[in-house]
């Protein structure tokens, strides 16, 4: 036990970075830039991004997610009806794939009906567009890293293990020793480039990274720590 909270302490101290306690009141008025350290954690998020490839055949949508590279059946609802009409009227063959955002949540499979995988509840629409497809470089899954305090003389290597069932694994290697330290959460997009993660539901930790597709690397919001992408392919 001893040890899990001490990496949980350390977790929030790498995410979040050291605030002084010694702020002056100026400093303590919010500020409007994206790249401010925040005193308060994020807020959770009722719904998140989805960005894909929707088919709808027959019955059945589904969304294959640019962000996994997973096939997420989408369930029915007043906004995934909404969504399957503006499928319909493009006129496209049917089973063909269109581009499509989406905010919603995932709920669990149902392994009575033999669909144990997560399932899509699609909140709100944002478009449909025919002409595009998911990118490579929108896959995230994969392993993130860095090492501290620098590349040239590192004492530790930090890793975030992103995995398609949007589940993490963060790890930190004492390199010296060769000893390492593990935690788990979930993560999810709150927008295209806007990633949160959080931790076990019982700390409500949560911690928030840019997405730079172009370098394949993740920006934490508070302390500005850069992960790379390993191996990307």
């Amino acid at each position: 036990m001893k040890v899990h909270a001490l990496l949980l302490v350390s977790i929030i101290f790498i995410l979040c970075g050291y605030k002084n306690n010694t702020k002056t009141k100026e400093s303590r008025q919010p500020s409007t830039s994206v790249d401010t350290v925040l005193s308060a954690m994020p807020i959770p998020a009722s719904d998140y991004y989805f960005a894909g490839e929707y088919v709808l055949e027959g019955k059945k949508a589904t969304l294959k997610d640019c962000a996994t590279g997973e096939s997420l059946v989408i369930t029915f609802g007043e906004t995934s009806y909404k969504v399957e009409k503006e499928y319909t009227a493009l006129h496209l063959p049917e089973g063909t794939p269109v581009y499509a955002r989406f905010y919603g949540y995932l709920v669990p499979g149902d392994e009575v009906e033999q669909t144990p995988s997560p399932k899509l509840v699609i909140t709100r629409m944002v478009s449909l567009n025919p002409e595009t497809t998911c990118q490579p470089s929108r896959l995230l899954t994969g392993s993130y890293f860095t090492y501290i305090p620098n590349n040239i003389k590192p004492s530790e290597r930090f890793t975030f293990t992103l995995y398609p069932d949007y589940t993490y694994k963060f790890s930190i290697l004492d390199i010296a020793a060769n000893t390492s330290r593990e935690a788990n959460g979930t993560w999810h997009l709150l927008k295209e480039d806007y990633i949160q993660f959080a931790s076990n539901p019982l700390t409500n930790f949560r911690s928030e990274a840019f997405v730079n597709y172009d370098k394949l690397e993740l920006i934490f919001k508070n302390s500005k720590r850069v992960y790379y992408r390993e191996n990307p392919e």
